[in-house]
């Protein structure tokens, strides 16, 4: 008899701790595909970003002599910029709806579907008409990721490399919590004007041999919670877990 009250007490604190593991994670679906279905099997193919609508770019022409090519740079910009990198968004130069910036004294430049490199290659043609020896750097604004779900510090990013991995990015949200369920950890990333989800299983060391395992600008990371996270005691306030444990005590008291 007595042991009937002590599994009545466990009982009512594993179903008032419970939380059930469908509600916490997000983006449930079946749009979301595994990586091995996607690629068939893991590669080490990585294609370069190509510029897209709404991207923000840093464009700087260069020559030999700086004063020749001033007037084609914003110089009291770029150092602002450098003082605030919240002020970026107004010095850089946004690609339009129709992939294309305008740039002063070069007019519009489709720049849509293009790597940086060609970017910068097609800047240095077009200021050829006005400087010599000139060249061109450009460098992408808005290369940020997203790391969000069982991680320690979630939030936004700046990638602060041209290539950053799946793992780089984990670590900079402070790596997974012991809740993390490092076999699901989705990848969203937008693809023309559809978004791609992939599940990754980070515990697999051939993801390192997958054009996956390098984000892209924009890309948001999701590591979804385990099972075992619906039984965590800790995520009970303070207040509730005191009456319980004191409505335990009354009740084993009662039946004692």
């Amino acid at each position: 008899m007595k042991y009937r009250h002590q599994i009545f007490l466990l009982l009512l604190v594993a179903a008032t701790s419970c939380v059930p593991l469908k509600k916490s994670i997000y983006l449930q679906g079946d749009m979301a595909r595994h990586l091995e279905e996607v690629e068939g099997s893991y590669k080490t193919d990585k294609a370069d970003y190509l510029v897209k609508p709404n991207d923000l770019l840093y464009i700087r022409v260069t020559s030999l002599d700086d004063r020749s090519s001033a007037f084609l740079n914003n110089e009291s910009g770029y150092n602002a910029m450098a003082d605030n990198p919240m002020s970026a968004s107004l010095l850089g130069y946004r690609v339009g709806l129709d992939g294309s910036i305008d740039y002063p004294f070069l007019g519009k430049i489709y720049v849509a579907g293009l790597s940086l490199q060609e970017i910068a290659e097609k800047i240095e043609l077009a200021s050829s008409k006005y400087i010599d020896q000139s060249g061109a750097i450009v460098k992408l604004l808005n290369d940020h990721v997203t790391v969000m779900g069982e991680v320690k510090n979630p939030g936004r990013f700046l990638m602060n490399s041209e290539e950053i991995t799946i793992l780089e990015a984990v670590s900079l949200a402070g790596d997974m919590t012991d809740f993390a369920n490092r076999q699901n950890v989705r990848l969203i990333r937008k693809d023309g004007d559809l978004p791609q989800m992939l599940i990754i299983d980070t515990t697999d060391e051939r993801i390192m041999y997958s054009s996956f395992f390098y984000l892209k600008p924009g890309d948001i990371i999701y590591v979804e919670p385990r099972r075992l996270k619906q039984w965590n005691l800790s995520s009970i306030p303070l207040g509730v877990g005191m009456s319980l444990v004191s409505a335990s005590i009354l009740l084993y008291t009662l039946f004692k």
